[in-house]
């Protein structure tokens, strides 16, 4: 009997010591994210960190957690880390940090308070990232101390000294203030940070660090690194560009470059960002479109998205109207702006 009881001790004991390793080895199930590439990895763990959980775990070997810990960057304007635990059977857990989260939300707070201030008066987009970017490098000056607080938004714009993670982190900060969707750019090695937005459809690079001159030059800002394209941004910069170009096409629908050039000649509301492409436009919206461009380009009872409702705005433009082009009339009525008309090709 003892000697039974002896060989079922041992094999509780062994049976317990296996579950105790496999709980070690393998990942709990409730928090396992079906993502199958590090785009849609990134956005998993983005919405479950604003759930609540920080955490979270991934089972397709598709997932790079040095590509994630980019796209966390690109999107959200945080000094954070990515801490990475990988599993026997190929699972990867990735828990995402944001150090001194307070102080960089009043970092951020600052800086888009500035950004609004700073477009004051600016009717292009184009013309709104001009005013920012001239503002953040009049307003910084660039240190090689690369302390915490020189990395982040709040370093740049109140403690008014960055290194190239402050000033891009201040950049996009300052850009969402203003109402424009703007990404964070870093090359593999983590050694440079600069700014990314897509405007028309096309992607532009600007990299106001490299654009504030050393020693400070005070109000002088240079425009070297301004709007550059990526084959231009190439000859001095090395990225990933193709996950950055993946990412980009994620978060601009093709359509707002239709709305983009609507704000610019003043016949779309200047505060639509790119989440707002998809959703339904107001009969409201539809009414004085229609209005604007004395024509019907749809129907105020039916059910149409901004984006495509401003799409065909902008291809009414050209219609002929009793021998003369619709953007014509609107011109010589002072509905648009001429030079900004003149530049998009009518």
């Amino acid at each position: 009997m003892r000697k039974k009881l002896i060989k079922w001790s041992v094999v509780v004991c062994m049976v317990a010591a296996l579950l105790l390793f496999l709980r070690w080895k393998l990942p709990a199930k409730q928090d396992v994210s079906l993502a199958e590439t590090s785009l849609a990895a990134t956005d998993d763990l983005v919405a479950s960190y604003r759930d609540g959980q920080n955490s979270l775990m991934f089972r397709s070997r598709g997932i790079s957690e040095q590509e994630v810990y980019h796209l966390l960057q690109a999107g959200e304007p945080y000094l954070s880390n990515l801490e990475t635990e990988t599993y026997q059977n190929g699972a990867l857990r990735l828990t995402w940090n944001i150090p001194s989260k307070q102080e960089q939300d009043d970092g951020l707070k600052a800086a888009r308070k500035l950004g609004a201030q700073a477009v004051q008066g600016q009717i292009t987009i184009a013309g709104k990232l001009q005013a920012i970017h001239d503002a953040l490098i009049r307003g910084c000056v660039y240190t090689e101390n690369g302390a915490l607080r020189t990395q982040m938004a709040a370093g740049a714009v109140q403690d008014k000294k960055a290194v190239c993670a402050g000033y891009a982190r201040a950049f996009q900060a300052m850009c969402d203030g203003a109402g424009l969707d703007v990404y964070y750019v870093e090359d593999d090695d983590m050694t440079h940070a600069w700014n990314a937005v897509r405007l028309y459809g096309t992607t532009y690079f600007i990299d106001c660090t490299y654009d504030d001159p050393v020693p400070d030059g005070g109000e002088k800002a240079g425009q070297t690194y301004f709007m550059l394209t990526a084959d231009e941004m190439k000859q001095t910069h090395t990225w990933n560009a193709e996950l950055y170009e993946d990412y980009l096409d994620s978060r601009y629908p093709e359509n707002f470059a239709y709305i983009q050039r609507m704000q610019d000649l003043q016949l779309a509301d200047a505060g639509l960002r790119a989440g707002d492409c998809d959703k339904n436009a107001s009969s409201g919206e539809i009414t004085q479109l229609n209005k604007l461009l004395d024509t019907t380009v749809a129907d105020s009872e039916e059910k149409i998205s901004r984006g495509e409702l401003y799409k065909k705005g902008y291809q009414a433009l050209s219609e002929e109207v009793d021998g003369e082009k619709r953007i014509e009339r609107l011109i010589n009525n002072y509905t648009v702006p001429m030079l900004v008309a003149r530049k998009m090709g009518f």
